[in-house]
Formats: structure tokens, sequence, C-alpha cells
């Protein structure tokens, strides 16, 4: 008889920011999948978290919810103080959890809230870092997944400029964690997503899906659970030598669609 093999991350424990729903439910999922023990944070919706973990629980994976504010006084101090009430260290953290802003055309956002969504994004990705990185570093395995978007690239859909600009400094940090912070089995990426079938893009015209599906060769629109997969790849062991990357997980849509000025040449 074949002896059991373990998990590959059974042992080890993962925190997922803004892990309630959407791709950070799908990271929880597939993580836990994989053995790690889960904690996630929510803001808002205790319901939504509470359901995530009944289903990690369901799958025999130890799990734990916590309500944290990402934009408190000190960005991601509320998540750091909130997560160690669980576990003191985590092996695996996903920054998933993003800061609210306008989504307004450049010409019509206030300069201080432009700054205010990338002094949080920013500010709570380095707090969180260097809370969890030391201990990544004494244990010689870590992973911190940095949850991006393709609209780091350029214009995509409307009203995103705070929210590109401030994923292109998350991953501009990345980039230099991975050389400062990182190293010795510890690894930091960034995932640049496309669109994804969520809440958050409930209220994407079907004209925009369609030309979206079109475009992608996949052909398709990503669901929650094909991000879960790659933050599981990059989870684990075998993954050590991809680190300081921003890797496109688009389904093949590597590039910048403008979705204002496609449909606007449409009509």
């Amino acid at each position: 008889m074949a002896a059991h093999r373990a998990l590959p991350l059974t042992g080890r424990t993962a925190l997922i920011t803004g892990g309630s729903r959407g791709v950070g439910a799908a990271s929880a999922l597939a993580l836990g999948a994989l053995g790690a023990d889960v904690v996630i944070t929510y803001r808002h919706d205790a319901t939504a978290a509470s359901a995530v973990v009944d289903q990690l629980r369901a799958a025999g994976a130890h799990a734990s919810a916590v309500l944290a504010d990402l934009a408190a006084d000190q960005p991601g101090q509320d998540i750091v103080t909130a997560s160690r009430a669980v576990h003191q260290e985590y092996d695996i953290v996903v920054v998933n959890a993003p800061a609210p802003f306008s989504r307004v055309p450049l010409a019509q956002l206030d300069p201080d809230d432009l700054g205010e969504k990338a002094r949080i994004d920013t500010a709570s990705l380095h707090r969180i870092c260097l809370a969890f990185v030391p201990g990544m570093r004494q244990r010689r395995f870590g992973r911190v997944i940095v949850i991006s978007s393709g609209s780091s690239w350029g214009p995509t859909a409307p009203g995103l400029a705070a929210h590109g600009v401030s994923k292109a400094a998350m991953e501009a940090y990345v980039r230099y964690a991975a050389t400062e912070l990182a190293g010795e089995g510890v690894t930091i990426n960034a995932l640049q997503l496309g669109m994804v079938v969520t809440d958050g893009s409930s209220s994407v015209p079907e004209q925009a899906r369609k030309i979206l599906t079109a475009a992608t060769p996949g052909g398709r629109i990503a669901e929650p659970a094909d991000i879960g997969k790659v933050v599981a790849l990059l989870a684990d062991p075998a993954s050590e030598w991809i680190s300081g990357a921003a890797i496109p997980v688009t389904g093949g849509m590597n590039y910048p669609l403008n979705l204002s000025a496609v449909l606007s040449a449409g009509r």
C-alpha cells in the first residue's frame, strides 16, 4: 500500500486580505485545498466571510476570519494586528484587499484622492511585508502574492485611472522587495488580472463583455477560481525560482484593451 503523501502546504499558514468574496475567497479555498491553515480578513460582510470559512472547514482545512480595515490610521496595521490574534506568523500572504477609489475620468480625479489611493495600497503592502517577511526568512520559506491588474499597463475600463496608477506602484514595490526584502526561500510576485466575474465587475455592460470575450485567446472571461489556481501555483514550494515578477493572468490578452475607446468607435 502506497504511503500517504502530505499536501504541499501542510503545516503552513496563509493570510488572504479581502478574502470574503471573489478572487480573495477563491485564493483562500485554493490554498486550503493544498493543506494550508487559512486566515481571511474582511471589512464589512461577516456573513460572506463566515461562508468562506465554512467551505474551508468542510473541505478539511483549518480556517478563521478576522475583521480588519486596510485603510485604518496606519494602513495595513489593522490587518497585521487582527491576523496575529490567530497566528503570530504567516508563511503565505495574499495581498488582495484594495483601497477604495473614485471611479472618475483622470481629468475629474482629485489629486488628493489619487495620492490617497496609492498611499494606502503601497503603505499597507509595505507594512504587511515588514511584519511577516522577516519570519519567512528565518523559516526559509515564504510567499507574498500581490493581486494587481492589467490596468497597470494603461487605460482599460472607464474610471480606473486611480486603480491603475496604484497597481503600477505596487508592482514597482514587488520588484524592489524581491531584491531587498525577500530571498532565502522567500518570494514576492504580483498577478496582473484582466476582468474577472465578481461583484465588482457586475456593472460591466454586456457589449463590453462580448468584446472582452472575443479579444481573449482563452475564449472567455475569468472566474475567481482561475485566479485561485494561479495563487496556489505561486504558493507551492516548487515555485521558488519565480520572484520579483508581475505575471499576466489574463487568458492570453496581455495588453491593455481600452473599452471606452472601442465602444465609442463602434457607435
